[in-house]
């Protein structure tokens, strides 16, 4: 390799407009083209007003089939949209409603736990009250009610003395 080879190297690039150069050669390019026509300048003329009118046609009729086409796919797309947002309406109301209905059946179920819960609480207190009462003296027949069953405190009794004598 040579020295040179091995030097550092710029590149300049230029950010023109292209669209500025293409139309200074195309009227470049039209006015040579007048200039060397084999026709005289009215026929030349008469020419270009003919192709300026099948162009300014042409372009209408593009025109035209274009605005048909884009207005035809906006009332397809305009459609298709509305029946989306409708179908999303629909799922998100029924959503909804489940939603609330599953809020309402959860509030139902606390309370209808409350008021069980308050139930055996308030039955708890009415037993405990009852048994304080009849206080500690009371009978077999208010052990029984108050959920005491005497033979089954004898049994007791009588295991735990089975087993702190091993015999």
């Amino acid at each position: 390799m040579s020295d040179q080879d091995l030097q550092p190297y710029v590149v300049v690039e230029r950010r023109g407009s292209n669209i500025v150069a293409f139309i200074a050669g195309a009227l470049m390019g039209a006015g040579v083209a007048l200039l060397l026509a084999p026709k005289s300048g009215r026929e030349t003329q008469a020419d270009l007003r003919e192709g300026a009118r099948r162009f300014t046609e042409g372009a209408g009729e593009k025109l035209t089939d274009l605005r048909d086409t884009f207005e035809d796919r906006y009332g397809r797309t305009r459609e298709g949209l509305g029946e989306r947002v409708g179908a999303i309406r629909e799922n998100v109301r029924d959503r909804q409603r489940k939603a609330e209905e599953a809020i309402k059946a959860g509030k139902d179920a606390a309370r209808q736990a409350r008021s069980d819960l308050e139930a055996r609480v308030a039955e708890s207190k009415a037993a405990y009250r009852a048994a304080l009462a009849e206080g500690p003296s009371a009978d077999v027949d208010g052990e029984e009610e108050a959920g005491i069953a005497p033979a089954d405190a004898e049994e007791e009794d009588d295991e735990e003395g089975d087993r702190e004598s091993p015999e």
